[in-house]
């Protein structure tokens, strides 16, 4: 008889699948949320940008000492003094200087004739300057116009629309429109002149103390879609890189996972997995009273390897229960040789799977009365009814049934009232606490309270030490199992141990 594990073997095309596309979709998920967070991050450093571009180029320009040169006669000189970039820097459109007698020169020729819609005086640094937009029939057609006071003189200078324009284009071109309010003067708008926003709709202000002036940006579809693009290409890339680093470690995984399962095959075969026995003793005689049974692996080439190496990879594969029929058959043939009962470990899926009857089934004889089945719970039960009516089905012919480490697994109290065991074995990390200011230290009265009061046969495993024995003597619990009495020890050196106690 091979025992094979019945229960489900996920393909692992489809788990590489999952993992290649679950950073696909998680790029997916993130990114209109990372588009939109991004979109309103750079329309408020733009914002920011087209703010401090205004305010300083009006610094800049009321700064200017070319003032100083001009000898207010609208000569020549003059003329060519209001050509010059310091007083005619990009932003301007033109300039003109205005005589306390009428006479009007500015750097694009003769006078200019404008008209002014509205102005206010707006005191910049220690200047009193007349802020003023042009007539105009619309928003975007509109101007702005600052007039310095140059003693009975003046200055006058028009904003050059196309420079800010040019600003946002530079910024993303057909990206935003700028709307910009001086004080109660009427709006002047810039940039696009019609901005889609079927998609997504941003708008950012900003107050200018400095200049008394409203900032409003606002930016939709075009700039989404331009933001939308590399945001998308830079996760796309982050995940098609995450996804195959995870299928790379999902394979290596799979590839250590399999040479595993290979290997511990190929020790079943050669019948490598051997039983090693502790003893389980009544601390009030010292007389063993059985032992639980521990697989260990002795390889072809003498190595002995550890259970935790081995154990989890044969229960997630199923070959723990090949394991276990292998190890069940050496412990059948040593019971002649064995003292008291011999508990042997299972698993959730040898019950579920009916496998233990199965076995008792060839082998009717007295010996495995001495056999009991210690139920670990490291893989929870999944259908209930199955392993109860297995459990009912091995109870009477065999020792008993076991519930190991309780108090750390999957289903402790509850397994009890379920199943119907009624033999408990206290985990060794509540009998370290003994002695000990460790929380956990109750939990093990409570424990010993709870056996008593239901009858339960309990015992205790991991005792290392004589104050742990003594301890647990006082509160009833007898039967002792740890390093205290006997390491794990091998068939031929457990004779020898029985021989010595005697």
């Amino acid at each position: 008889m091979k025992w094979i594990y019945p229960g489900w073997c996920f393909n692992r095309w489809l788990h590489t699948a999952l993992l290649f596309l679950f950073p696909l979709f998680i790029a997916a998920l993130i990114y209109p949320w990372l588009t939109s967070s991004l979109m309103k991050q750079k329309v408020t450093e733009d914002l920011n940008a087209i703010s401090r571009s205004f305010s300083g180029n009006i610094e800049n320009f009321k700064n200017l000492d070319g003032f100083s040169n001009l000898s207010f006669t609208c000569s020549e000189a003059d003329i060519v003094q209001l050509n010059s970039s310091l007083l005619s820097p990009t932003m301007v459109r033109f300039i003109q200087l205005e005589l306390a007698n009428g006479t009007k020169c500015s750097n694009i020729g003769p006078a200019v004739n404008y008209k002014i819609d509205q102005h206010y005086v707006q005191l910049i640094g220690d200047k009193s300057i007349s802020i003023a937009t042009t007539m105009a029939t619309d928003d975007r057609s509109r101007n702005l116009m600052f007039m310095f006071p140059l003693g009975e003189h003046k200055l006058v200078v028009l904003t050059n629309s196309s420079v800010y324009n040019d600003l946002l284009s530079k910024l993303c071109s057909d990206c935003y429109q700028l709307q910009i309010t001086y004080s109660d003067l009427k709006p002047l708008t810039r940039g696009v002149e019609a901005l889609s926003q079927q998609q997504i709709f941003i708008e950012q202000s900003r107050h200018d103390t400095w200049l008394n002036a409203d900032f409003v940006l606002q930016a939709g579809d075009k700039l989404y879609k331009d933001i939308g693009l590399k945001t998308g290409m830079s996760l796309l890339i982050i995940a098609l890189l995450l996804a195959i680093v995870a299928v790379i470690l999902y394979w290596n995984w799979i590839s250590a996972r399999v040479s595993t399962d290979t290997l511990i095959q190929k020790g079943l075969k050669r019948k490598e997995f051997i039983p090693y026995y502790q003893v389980v003793v009544d601390c009030r005689t010292g007389q063993v009273v059985g032992q639980e049974m521990l697989v260990r692996w002795r390889r072809f080439d003498g190595t002995l390897v550890q259970p935790n190496q081995f154990i989890p990879y044969a229960e997630d594969s199923g070959l723990i229960l090949s394991i276990t029929e292998s190890l069940l058959e050496q412990v059948y043939r040593d019971l002649t040789r064995l003292k008291g009962w011999v508990s042997v470990n299972v698993v959730a899926q040898h019950l579920e799977a009916g496998l233990l009857s199965e076995w008792l089934k060839s082998h009717q004889d007295k010996r495995v009365k001495r056999i009991s089945f210690e139920l670990t719970e490291r893989k929870p039960i999944t259908f209930f009814e199955l392993a109860l009516t297995e459990i009912n089905a091995v109870a009477p012919q065999c020792h008993d049934f076991k519930l190991d480490d309780f108090g750390t697994g999957f289903g402790g109290f509850s397994y009890l009232q379920q199943l119907g065991i009624n033999s408990i074995k206290i985990d060794k990390m509540f009998i370290d606490t003994i002695g000990t200011q460790d929380l956990k230290a109750p939990v093990l009265d409570s424990i010993i309270a709870f056996g008593q009061e239901a009858n339960m046969e309990m015992i205790a495993e991991g005792v290392e030490t004589q104050e742990q024995a003594d301890y647990l003597a006082a509160k009833g619990v007898y039967i002792h199992q740890g390093y205290l009495y006997a390491r794990p020890l091998p068939l031929d050196q457990l004779l020898n141990y029985y021989h010595n106690h005697s």
